[in-house]
């Protein structure tokens, strides 16, 4: 009775989703990607709150400006190669498949001279921006101690940005298993022995670990697909940094920006609390943002495959039915964030119980930020890169603006700037992405990609 009801549900799935629908493609793509990333999203909100009680609001507050000098340096030392990568992995990987191993194998190398790279940057200039940047003047053993972080963090995002690639959400969804079934019990353990310092060792740990996984999957997976990852004649697939170029000053424009006006809260008089209390609150925002970000690394090649095919009102479907998904579960989080912000930002310890504003604050910056990664989805897969970057750059030339022109004194503040930046900036997004719907899409690549699909059938 039990294997009949099993088998009738699999039969209404399969006839709900079709094989090789772009349905089914997206329904199991977006499946993988949350599973994966939910557990590790958890792990990291939950190992926050413990390490929020073991170090105390000040060095918690340091912290935090460390994870954010990570992101901004491991984004920046991507040079946007992994959106690229993602792209040209997905139009390679079964037309030309020794051409696909011969891109991997160049964002690889590419990866791991950026990565070596910016980690001796950061070695070399950490007592500068330690002392000039940073209040306090006393982070530069730990930021020393970031560079193995940030070599790390930025291999295993292009690891995971392959699997996307060659489509492997399953791959990707186990690296990140992997990565928060480690994250929990090795970073409380390093911040409860080795404090500080031992937090950002911990956090190295399991970035490494979590390459070595991805490594092995990225094998496995090519392998599957008969791939062979290839390091000769490299320099033929130079063209990826074409595109990457604009990705990369996009990525620049968002993460320097809000690693700018993160400094200038903490070197406000007790700003190193304040900046405590906007990381604290962010934590929560990316409990909120989860389900647009997978939504979105799913998103771009399924409309870039509806772009190229000049399928203008399924890309227009598409869009509105991953945002309006995306919006309600965004929208009735916020709601709940708000009602109970007092509570929720006391989890991290009494001394952050005055949080509770701030938090409510960032639930509203969480709706309008949705909407924004959900429409340059949009953007970024009919290739309007030149479009995506003066959005990027109007919005952190406002967010700076507001904060220099406050001065941004509170972490209430701070995230009120970013509402109104992002608002800002939807508004224009929204504009051009509608304009670009309006006008005619050009047939002369639509014939291309027929013509491929026919020959590599």
């Amino acid at each position: 009775m039990q294997l009949s009801w099993i088998h009738d549900a699999r039969k209404r799935f399969d006839k709900v989703f079709p094989a090789e629908s772009l349905r089914k493609r997206f329904t199991v793509g977006v499946s993988w990607v949350m599973s994966g990333s939910l557990f590790r999203q958890a792990a990291s909100f939950l190992a926050g709150i413990y390490v929020a009680r073991i170090l105390g609001v000040a060095d918690f507050g340091k912290l935090a400006i460390i994870q954010s000098t990570v992101l901004m340096v491991s984004n920046f030392g991507q040079a946007g190669i992994g959106l690229s990568t993602t792209k040209y992995v997905a139009s390679t990987r079964s037309t030309d498949p020794e051409r696909a191993g011969r891109i991997i194998g160049f964002s690889l190398t590419f990866a791991c001279v950026s990565s070596l790279l910016a980690g001796a940057i950061l070695v070399i200039l950490s007592a500068p921006i330690s002392e000039k940047l940073l209040p306090g003047g006393d982070l530069s053993m730990q930021l020393g101690i970031a560079s193995g972080w940030i070599m790390f963090e930025i291999v295993s995002l292009l690891q995971l940005r392959m699997l996307a690639g060659l489509e492997s959400f399953r791959g990707s969804a186990h690296v990140t298993l992997y990565q928060g079934i480690l994250l929990l019990p090795v970073v409380v353990a390093g911040g409860f022995w080795g404090g500080l310092n031992g937090t950002i060792v911990a956090y190295s740990l399991v970035s490494l670990l979590g390459c070595v996984a991805g490594q092995i999957i990225l094998w496995r997976e090519c392998r599957r697909l008969h791939i062979r990852i290839a390091f000769r004649r490299l320099w033929e697939e130079r063209c990826i940094l074409r595109m990457s170029t604009m990705v990369w000053l996009s990525a620049i424009a968002l993460n320097v920006t809000n690693w700018l006006v993160g400094i200038l809260l903490a070197r406000q008089p007790g700003g190193v609390t304040e900046f405590a209390l906007f990381n604290a609150a962010s934590r929560f925002q990316n409990v909120l943002v989860f389900l647009p970000t997978r939504v979105f690394h799913v998103s771009v090649p399924v409309l870039a495959n509806l772009q190229a095919e000049g399928s203008r009102r399924r890309f227009a479907r598409v869009l509105l039915c991953a945002g309006g998904i995306t919006m309600g579960v965004t929208v009735t989080g916020a709601l709940l964030f708000m009602l109970f912000s007092d509570q929720l930002m006391s989890w991290y310890g009494k001394d952050f119980a005055q949080g509770g504003k701030v938090l409510g604050m960032v639930a509203v910056l969480c709706i309008v930020s949705s909407l924004w990664t959900i429409a340059t989805a949009g953007l970024w897969a009919a290739e309007q890169s030149r479009q995506m970057l003066f959005l990027d750059i109007f919005r952190g030339f406002l967010l700076i603006s507001l904060c220099l022109a406050g001065p941004v004194a509170t972490a209430q503040g701070l995230a009120l700037a970013h509402v109104i930046s992002y608002g800002a900036g939807v508004i224009l997004l929204l504009l051009v992405l509608y304009r670009y719907l309006r006008q005619p899409w050009p047939a002369r690549e639509v014939v291309s990609r027929k013509e491929q699909q026919e020959v590599a059938s």
